[in-house]
């Protein structure tokens, strides 16, 4: 039942992703750079054994420079031979490669401000300067066996002749991957696309996509590049991250897998359960409301489609919550027919006629509008109002 459509229409569109697309999760390092958020080692590394039973192919560990504790965060997860390679962020200094070295990382993502504005601001530095800098970590990284990614943060605020000259010298110095760092989340799906094909045109190496939330539009503007070849993107679990947080993992994964016919292969059933354990140990509650791992997601009251979700769940549910390893909630309200009613009853093995039944739809409604939540407590009062034993 699982594989029925989504939408028909879904199906009738052909669509040019990447035959293969690599996910690094950064939950644990851009993740925890939301303010407030900061995971003890345990916590990491039960993050980290949930992301490789999901199938996340590489997880961007942490930022070894920043703290002897997260260099030795990242170490401990390097070193739990989890299936996923195990990568960090570095700045492109020769200190903090050495530092991602010692946490026995597989690779590195190097990375510089690279708009006018972070040139001006952060490096007061001429562009060739810059350059040279970015290039001799790169280099680096390489020649000491890691796998590297250039990242240019900021980039969707730079100028784009200057970007792609900067990829092609790290393309030139063998990095194994380009960054495009939307670090304000300023750019939209049709930009993205325009950059991406555009980058594309002059460049023969993989490109990643790494996008911020501001504008609501970082997995949007993900597919977009996908779309237009890239064939990495950057996710957090639940979104979380810096301001408005980072393309949620769980929405690019069942978006591609569901609404572009692009499954990816993961264990997509232990998604409920990382989201809620990142929500507990981030302290950050899931808005009942957000997309796949709200709690409302899968929780109805109104009467027409509780009624129609008893027949069929797919009349008012995208998919079934079993494929997120979760349940369907029917809640009992003011917006309640007959058909949650019988549910909840059956559920009880409780057995009555018409006329009961209409009765106690009736008072389920009277005793949420006076500001009742129908618990199984309030349920049971409710029972005894209309006499059922």
């Amino acid at each position: 039942m699982n594989d029925r459509f989504v939408s028909i229409y879904n199906n009738e569109v052909e669509y040019n992703l990447p035959e293969k697309i690599n996910i690094y999760d950064t939950t644990l390092r851009d993740g925890e750079q939301t303010p407030g958020v900061c995971f003890s080692l345990d916590e990491k590394l039960e993050i980290a054994h949930k992301l490789d039973e999901l199938g996340i192919p590489q997880i961007e560990a942490g930022f070894p420079i920043v703290s002897e504790n997260e260099r030795k965060s990242v170490k401990t997860i390097a070193n739990e031979g989890l299936n996923a390679n195990i990568i960090c962020l570095t700045r492109t200094k020769q200190a903090d490669i050495d530092a991602a070295l010692d946490a026995d990382v597989d690779g590195i993502i190097t990375f510089m401000g690279l708009s006018d504005l972070h040139l001006k601001v952060k490096m007061n530095k001429p562009r060739e300067e810059i350059n040279e800098i970015c290039m001799n970590a790169v280099d680096y990284g390489k020649d000491h066996g890691l796998f590297v990614a250039f990242s240019a943060e900021d980039a969707t605020r730079t100028e784009l002749p200057k970007l792609i000259e900067i990829y092609k010298l790290a393309q030139e110095h063998k990095a194994d991957r380009i960054h495009i760092a939307d670090t304000t989340g300023s750019i939209n799906p049709y930009a993205m696309q325009y950059m991406v094909r555009n980058i594309r045109k002059e460049l023969d190496v993989e490109i990643a996509l790494h996008c911020h939330n501001d504008f609501g539009f970082a997995v949007s503007n993900s597919i977009a590049g996908l779309l237009e070849g890239a064939s990495s993107v950057s996710t957090t679990v639940n979104g979380i991250g810096e301001r408005a947080g980072n393309a949620s993992l769980e929405e690019l994964i069942m978006s591609l897998k569901l609404l572009y016919n692009k499954d990816l292969g993961f264990n997509t059933q232990v998604i409920s359960e990382l989201s809620k354990i990142v929500s507990k140990y981030s302290k950050i509650p899931v808005p009942d409301s957000k997309a796949i791992v709200g709690n409302n997601v899968f929780r109805h009251e109104s009467g027409i489609h509780v009624d129609a979700i008893v027949k069929d769940p797919f009349t008012y549910e995208p998919f079934l919550p079993e494929m997120i390893g979760t349940k369907r909630q029917i809640v009992l309200g003011k917006h309640s027919g007959k058909a949650a009613i019988e549910e909840k009853l059956d559920s009880l093995n409780i057995k009555v006629d018409e006329q009961k039944l209409l009765e106690i739809v009736k008072l389920v409604k009277e005793e949420r509008e006076k500001g009742f939540e129908i618990t199984n407590d309030k349920f049971d009062e409710i029972l005894v109002k209309a006499n059922i034993n």
